[in-house]
């Protein structure tokens, strides 16, 4: 071998760094699983505060685990996911009782509303000067609906026939001083249709000038009248009952209203007292 050839040799391979080792990301897979608890949670309305509680922190935790993930290189993906479902339990739990809370607010309208249809005869004086219509009619005190009026409310029709004074009720019991005894004679139709029948919820009070509100505990004594209207008489559908209430009430009483409710739900109908 001469001097000038040398032996080659393969060169030594460049030294290689050991894989990085992947490290536990707990606070992900917490924020994860309480993001899936919270979405799972938030269905069911008012129940589903727990469900924003876990959403909230989920979203916090999947967050700090986020930001950990780059230092221990695990949990993106469980990060990322706890913060979609956290997001998302919080929206669907708002969205849910937003629209359970609308459903319920409608659905007591319709229980409580009342519509008033004022006698036939009566028709052009019930528009009032002012043009109100039947929907505006004992909306208020100052645009009660005349004396006859039907007042309908989710299963009765009630209306005020008549409102006169009387001296004495059935026992001879008489109205205190500086009060007089008025007597509403009121006629309460049930339109329901509940086979066993219905017992009247139908309730008249007096609404002084002032605003104060008198029924029928609010006398010096508990009056009865000679034809008094029986409330725990059962009916059935398109049957009526018929009688009269005593109300003891202030002498200057043509000057106040009558607030009428057909059920004990529905809103109160004023109406005229002559």
């Amino acid at each position: 071998m001469s001097q000038t050839d040398q032996p080659t040799y393969a060169p030594n391979p460049g030294y290689q760094p050991p894989a990085p080792v992947k490290g536990s990301n707990g606070l992900a897979t917490a924020g994860f699983v309480l993001g899936l608890l919270g979405l799972l949670g938030s269905w069911i309305p008012f129940l589903n505060i727990l469900g924003i509680i876990l959403g909230v922190l989920g979203v916090v935790l999947a967050g700090v685990g986020l930001a950990k993930s780059k230092k221990a290189n695990a949990g993106k993906g469980l990060a990322i996911a706890g913060i979609v479902l956290g997001a998302l339990a919080v929206i669907f739990a708002v969205l849910i009782n937003a629209l359970f809370v609308s459903a319920v607010d409608e659905a007591i309208d319709e229980t409580t509303k009342t519509s008033v249809k004022a006698p036939k005869s009566g028709d052009e004086a019930a528009s009032n000067e002012d043009g109100a219509s039947d929907a505006e009619l004992g909306t208020t005190r100052d645009n009660p609906a005349p004396l006859g009026s039907e007042i309908t409310g989710d299963d009765w029709t009630v209306a005020i026939n008549s409102v006169k004074t009387v001296a004495v009720d059935s026992l001879g019991s008489k109205a205190a001083a500086g009060s007089v005894l008025l007597s509403i004679n009121m006629t309460a139709t049930y339109t329901g249709n509940d086979e066993q029948g219905s017992t009247a919820w139908a309730t008249v009070n007096f609404v002084s000038p002032d605003g104060t509100t008198i029924d029928s505990t609010s006398g010096s004594t508990m009056f009865i009248a000679e034809n008094e209207f029986d409330s725990l008489k059962t009916v059935y559908n398109g049957a009526s009952i018929k009688g009269d209430q005593l109300l003891e009430v202030p002498a200057n009483w043509q000057d106040g209203v009558l607030a009428v409710s057909p059920g004990m739900l529905s809103d109160d109908t004023f109406v005229a007292v002559k």
